[in-house]
């Protein structure tokens, strides 16, 4: 049974490909928040994502490998730019980011399929979307580079948050691209509104949706635009970690994941990121992985912020109509 909505953010179930909103003009309201919460798919076991967002930092125990642990050693050196296990100064994160090309030879089977299974749900959700939107139907899959073909792409992120580090949590930043699929179960979440950071209580039962770069790009000229979320996540407490030294236990780490629907980063499937123009149609506006890279550079440094506002020129591209 899913908990009470939070007080003042949309809610929705998937059925089919429609979102049922709790209330009425509830879509329009998540489009300007840039989020809202979402049930769970029926039978969704979350187990294995939750098993190694807790665990993937562990260094693997003696005897028997443990499938959940000792991840630290495969870094971008070794699978591939912004792949595989990062640790910064700057954050109390330590991450994960795991392409779905990687899925099968490095997760464990039964994450494999959950992630399977969350990159399903989250285009259903971009659909549910789309059909909201003033954009003509045919140009669906041009527009969102490729990723409703399944020639996107898609990664699932694993956050480890350490107490024991005195830093923020995660830096303010907006998402790259399409919509993200967020399992977070403890507070610490904030999302910019208006100018005010607002705590985000989590909903057991619920994922947390955030619309991406990408969006706003697409939709910022169209009679019916998208929000990008700006959010940060708090810097976790001392107390924690002061109490889990001296052997006290306490409450777990944070942890929090998310499956993230990215345009094709393969300029032959698609050339980058468009906008629609109602009349028009769509113009090319920025090099994704370009675009991409500036937005994770400016996330992870002590001094920047990984955000793109409306009106702001991103890294250009050579303009083109489709």
């Amino acid at each position: 049974m899913t908990a009470p909505p939070s007080p003042g953010w949309e809610h929705a179930r998937l059925i089919g490909e429609r979102l049922e909103f709790d209330r009425q003009g509830g879509l329009r309201r998540a489009l300007r928040d840039g989020f809202f919460f979402v049930e769970s798919p029926a039978g969704l076991d979350l187990s294995p994502g939750d098993r190694f967002a807790d665990e993937f930092h562990r260094p693997a125990g003696p005897g028997k490998p443990d499938a959940y642990r000792g991840f630290r050693h495969l870094t971008a050196d070794r699978i591939g730019p912004r792949q595989g296990y990062f640790r910064r100064d700057e954050d109390q994160t330590e991450q994960f980011f795991l392409e779905s090309r990687h899925w099968d030879g490095i997760f464990p089977a039964e994450l494999t399929r959950q992630a399977e299974a969350m990159r399903t749900f989250s285009l259903s959700i971009l659909r549910a979307v789309l059909h909201h939107l003033d954009l003509p139907e045919e140009l669906w899959d041009e527009a969102t580079g490729r990723a409703l073909s399944d020639r996107g792409t898609y990664h699932l992120t694993f956050n480890h948050f350490r107490p024991e580090v005195r830093a923020r949590g995660l830096n303010i930043h907006k998402d790259s691209g399409w919509v993200t699929v967020l399992r977070s179960v403890e507070p610490g979440l904030e999302v910019d509104r208006d100018g005010r950071w607002c705590p985000i209580t989590p909903v057991p039962g619920t994922f947390i949706v955030n619309f991406g770069c990408a969006m706003e790009i697409l939709t910022g000229a169209a009679r019916t635009p998208v929000a990008a979320v700006a959010h940060r996540v708090v810097e976790q407490g001392a107390e924690q970690a002061a109490g889990q030294a001296a052997g006290r236990g306490g409450r777990p780490d944070r942890w929090s994941y998310a499956l993230f629907v990215d345009s094709s980063l393969d300029p032959q499937v698609s050339p980058g990121l468009f906008g629609y123009r109602p009349g028009t149609g769509l113009h090319l506006v920025t090099d994704f992985d370009r675009f991409l890279t500036d937005i994770v550079h400016n996330t992870y440094q002590r001094d920047t912020k990984g955000l793109y506002r409306p009106g702001e020129s991103p890294t250009p591209a050579r303009e083109q109509s489709r």
